[in-house]
């Protein structure tokens, strides 16, 4: 046998072979259905890749503002070069974590060794190999799942032999700094984690105080960008944009805020947060999480108390006996990973920086066991062994039909959708939202029929473009509030008699989607073109389909008339694009200008962005007649309606609308503007307007 191989080597070599084929093996078809996050993701990589913009018109963002708080940019950076060769498709975009995922054994392998010998490296590379959270995460193209991998380089860089070179450091540093692109959790994780990493090179001799100065300042550099998108959404400055760059503002509320309960500013949260941060420690779902396999966590059952052996060991030794070695900067990460956990919403996902340095001091702890107490090594190696092998049969066998049952994952829609475009040429087609679940069926639409991001930024029709999750209700020949009368009364049928669901719940919807379908009118969406129908399983299945085709794709029918399309209806954009259908404005202003008609008065904007109308609106109008006013608002002299725009606007194509109904009363003048709440007013607008 030759010097350099032995039986750790070739054992560990079969541990990758293995783990590699778990995460290639049915990549794309296991699991068949993508979520929401996974399209909205490739299609921005893909459109900046040919077109230099994103979907929400950004040129190469720092940061997606996406569905409108925002989405992690960095894997779709990285997924570009697969996409430029193999197209925008799911096995494409999965691709690149995948990858991660494989070499992402060959690294906690390599530290492993270094840290305590081949032995010690083989089992954790087990432990990983056959991981559930791992093998899961690495088959998605969730772009959160690739911040552990990003941190495990960094980790990887200072367990080399010649970590006390400087540009090892740099590199780990930067690497680390990196991080905060891949994940919002990050934002936290990555500081804290910096600051022990300079604790742990000053405790090994391996940096004085000036080399930590410098690597101070590369990680500042490195992550100014992000700095800066943080102080952008946070202070209410606006997008940055240099040398093609652009650092936005979103239009809702920032997702990272989300992320952290200490930016909630709710302590009861913390503490009602606690429990089901446990309850996923210690190995559950709780359904908080990307498996949704009831019994399937992170972490096998108990596992982490193993865990917790192995930190406490590490430390004790650190403490006592001044070992201060690779272990020490695991137990770091795994320290600051724990207090990031604690201060955010429970989830295997929001919880992605733990998982890694988790496995690793599991392994510790069961090392230590098997040092100490060969037989409960073994107890531990034959449930581990029966968890693992019961758990990669359920995903192998069952995964794909659980999650293909959560509707919200939408299987079968993107085949129904290239069915529909493909019959229905230039004809409308409707794709059903579903109620109550994140209303993002236009993201499958542009991820499976691939139209220029500037196309879509011109006929897209989006209710309240200030939404931390915008409605986007149609475009180009898309529509997703349902132009389908019976569609639309079976699901609130189905809704009332559903367990749960309140009678004022269905009502906020009727409401809601009668007041989009009134956004539409007012743009001039064409629904009479809507000729084509994409629906759920259940809507289907309670509609009078008669002389209607349906063609089913897993969770969905597909239904037209065969006969309308065999004759080829006359095809036309859906959306008009012009300026309401008035001869002049009543007034006009930088902002918008104002237009009266009968009974109505119309906002309108050309070249409108979220910011325009982010800021709230208000609405005066005097009256001819006090007496027709309440008593209470008739020492003012006027009627107070002011008003977010998203309750009455869209924002269609680069131009906003809103309508909104005047009193029936006689009229004699209107006071309209914007304001910002304890800063006055933006701009204001008077004209009389006569019985």
């Amino acid at each position: 046998m030759p010097a350099w191989l032995s039986l750790e080597l070739g054992a560990a070599i079969l541990l990758l072979a293995v783990g590699a084929a778990l995460r290639l093996y049915s990549l794309g078809v296991l699991p068949t259905v993508i979520q929401q996050d996974e399209p909205a993701a490739a299609y921005d990589a893909w459109a900046l890749l040919n077109f230099g913009i994103d979907r929400n018109g950004f040129s190469w963002p720092v940061h997606f503002v996406s569905w409108g708080s925002g989405q992690n940019a960095l894997y779709s950076y990285l997924a570009m070069p697969f996409i430029a060769l193999g197209g925008l498709n799911t096995v494409v975009f999965r691709l690149p974590m995948v990858i991660s995922g494989v070499l992402a054994l060959y690294l906690m392998w390599k530290i492993g060794e270094r840290a305590a010998g081949r032995r010690f490296a083989l089992l954790v590379l087990l432990l990983l190999a056959l991981s559930s959270w791992h093998l899961i995460a690495s088959r998605w193209g969730s772009e959160g799942n690739l911040m552990p991998f990003v941190l495990l380089v960094s980790v990887y860089l200072l367990a080399r032999p010649d970590r006390g070179r400087f540009w090892v450091q740099a590199v780990a540093v930067a690497v680390l700094a990196l991080s905060a692109y891949a994940y919002g959790t990050a934002y936290a994780l990555a500081p804290l984690f910096l600051g022990l990493v300079f604790v742990w090179l000053r405790l090994n001799g391996l940096a004085d105080w000036r080399r930590l100065l410098l690597l101070s300042v590369l990680a500042g550099l490195t992550a100014l960008p992000i700095m800066l998108l943080v102080a952008v959404n946070s202070l209410g400055w606006d997008t940055i944009e240099f040398f093609g760059v652009s650092i936005p503002r979103y239009s809702g509320t920032p997702r990272y805020e989300s992320l952290n309960l200490l930016l909630v500013g709710d302590g009861g949260r913390f503490w009602d947060n606690l429990p089901r941060v446990v309850v996923v420690l210690l190995g559950g779902s709780g359904n908080w999480g990307l498996s949704l396999l009831p019994w399937v966590g992170a972490l096998p059952p108990l596992a982490i108390l193993v865990g917790f052996l192995g930190w406490g060991a590490v430390l004790y030794r650190a403490k006592v006996e001044g070992e201060y070695g690779i272990h020490l900067l695991l137990a770091f990460w795994f320290g600051a990973a724990l207090l990031v956990t604690l201060l955010s919403p429970a989830g295997i996902t929001r919880m992605n920086g733990l998982w890694l340095p988790a496995i690793y001091l599991i392994g510790w702890g069961a090392f230590l066991v098997g040092r100490y107490r060969r037989l409960w090594f073994y107890g531990l190696a034959a449930v581990y062994g029966a968890y693992s092998s019961f758990f990669l049969y359920q995903y192998l066998e069952k995964y794909d039909d659980v999650i293909a049952a959560e509707i919200s994952y939408h299987r079968g829609i993107g085949m129904a959708i290239e069915r529909a475009v493909e019959v229905a040429g230039g004809e409308g087609i409707y794709v059903t939202d579903i109620p109550f679940k994140l209303l993002t069926p236009y993201i499958y639409a542009l991820f499976y029929t691939q139209p220029p991001p500037g196309e879509y930024l011109e006929t897209r029709v989006v209710a309240d473009p200030n939404a931390a999750f915008k409605r986007n209700l149609a475009y180009g020949q898309f529509v997703f509030v349902s132009p389908w009368r019976e569609d639309r009364e079976n699901r609130y049928r189905r809704l009332r008699q559903a367990e749960g669901v309140e009678a004022r719940q269905v009502g906020e919807l009727r409401d809601r989607e009668s007041r989009y379908l009134r956004l539409l009118e007012a743009g001039g969406v064409d629904l009479e073109g809507v000729a084509h129908y994409i629906l759920t399983e259940e809507a289907a299945a309670e509609l009078d389909l008669a002389g209607m085709a349906a063609e089913r794709y897993g969770n969905y029918y597909y239904v037209y008339d065969p006969e309308r399309a065999a004759a080829g209806a006359a095809r036309g954009p859906l959306l008009r694009r012009e300026r309401p259908a008035v001869a002049e404005p009543a007034a006009a202003r930088d902002k918008f200008d104002i237009y009266r008609e009968g009974n109505t008065l119309t906002y309108y904007k050309k070249g409108c962005t979220a910011d325009d109308t982010r800021e709230p609106f208000f609405l005066h109008i005097v009256p001819v007649n006090r007496d027709d006013l309440p008593a209470e608002r008739r020492p003012l002299g006027f009627a107070n309606r002011d008003f977010r725009f998203g309750k009455y606007g869209a924002l269609y194509g680069y131009n906003c609308w809103a309508v909104v109904e005047l009193p029936e009363y006689p009229v004699a003048g209107i006071r309209t503007g914007q304001f910002v709440d304890g800063a006055g007013e933006l701009w204001r607008v008077e004209f009389a307007v006569g019985e």
